[in-house]
C-alpha cells in the first residue's frame, strides 16, 4: 500500500507480501491483512500486522501499513507512531515520507524549533541518512573493498599499478572508518535516546511524577516528544523548544 490516492493498493501489498523475509505463515497472515485493508476492514488488518510484531518480527512495511490503517481510522497518534517507525527502520523511502507528512498535518501541536547553525543540519542529514541496519551493510561493504584492494596491492607487480592501489586503498579505509565513527554514533542514539508519540487526544504534562503536581502545559495526540527519564507509570519528556515535564506512560507509544 503505497500513496494514498491513484494506486491498486491490494496489488502493491501484493508485491510488498512476495518481499516480505518471513516463513511462509507470517507471509500468509501478511497477505490475509493486505486482504483485510483492501476490504477496508482496517481493524482486521491491525490485528493480523500486529499479531506478526508480536512474534518477533520487525519490519519497516508491516509498521508503513500499520500508519496507513491508523490513518483510515483517523487515529493519529497511531498513524504517526508507525510511520515513524517504518522511517526508522527505512529513512529514504518516499512514500513512507509523503504518508508520514500527511499524518504530522493533522496534528494539533506546532513546536517551533529554536534556529540551528547549518552545518548542525549538515551533520544531522549525513549521520541520519543511512537506518543502522543499512550502515552495518556500508560499512560491511567497505571494509571488504579494502580488504580486497589491500590483496591486490600486495601481489601486484607493477610500480605504477601499485602506487595507484594504495592511493584507493587508503581512500576506501577512511571512507570505511568514517561511516563505522557514524555507525556508532547511531548505535549509541539507538540505545539511549528514544522518541515516543502521545497516543490521547490530550494529555496533560506535569513538573513532577505526579497528578498533583504543577500543570505545565498540554499535549495533543501525534506530538513527537523524547524521553529523558522513567518512574513508575510516569516517563520524562522534552521537547525541541526546550519545554519538559512528566507524562503517564500508557500515553505515550514508543517509536
Amino acid at each position: 500500500m503505497k500513496k494514498f490516492l491513484g494506486i491498486n493498493i491490494f496489488l502493491i501489498f501484493v508485491l510488498a507480501g512476495l518481499s516480505f523475509g518471513q516463513t511462509g505463515h507470517q507471509k500468509e497472515v501478511f497477505l490475509q491483512a493486505n486482504q483485510n485493508y483492501a476490504k477496508q476492514n482496517y481493524e482486521g488488518a491491525i490485528e493480523l500486522y500486529q499479531k506478526i510484531l508480536k512474534q518477533g518480527y520487525e519490519n519497516s512495511d508491516i509498521y508503513y501499513n500499520l500508519g496507513n490503517c491508523f490513518y483510515r481510522l483517523n487515529q493519529v497518534g497511531n498513524a504517526v507512531l508507525y510511520f515513524e517507525k517504518a522511517h526508522k527502520l527505512n529513512p529514504h523511502d518516499p512514500d513512507i515520507e509523503y504518508n508520514l507528512e500527511l499524518a504530522n498535518l493533522r496534528i494539533v501541536d506546532n513546536i517551533q524549533l529554536p534556529p540551528r547553525f547549518f552545518l548542525f543540519n549538515w551533520w544531522d542529514a549525513v549521520k541520519n541518512y543511512y537506518s543502522p541496519g543499512q550502515l552495518t551493510y556500508v560499512v560491511s561493504v567497505l571494509f571488504a573493498v579494502t580488504i580486497f584492494l589491500l590483496i591486490i596491492w600486495l601481489y601486484a607487480k607493477s610500480y605504477r599499478l601499485r602506487r595507484w592501489l594504495m592511493t584507493f586503498v587508503v581512500t576506501a579505509g577512511v571512507i570505511a572508518v568514517f561511516w563505522s565513527y557514524i555507525f556508532l554514533i547511531r548505535i549509541h542514539e539507538y540505545k539511549s535516546h528514544r522518541d515516543a508519540v502521545v497516543l490521547t487526544s490530550t494529555e496533560t504534562v506535569y513538573s513532577a511524577p505526579d497528578e498533583g503536581s504543577t500543570d505545565v502545559f498540554v499535549l495533543h495526540e501525534g506530538a513527537k516528544v523524547k524521553l529523558d527519564d522513567q518512574r513508575s507509570g510516569w516517563m520524562e519528556i522534552s521537547l525541541p523548544d526546550g519545554k519538559s515535564g512528566w507524562i503517564k506512560s500508557q500515553a505515550l507509544g514508543i517509536i
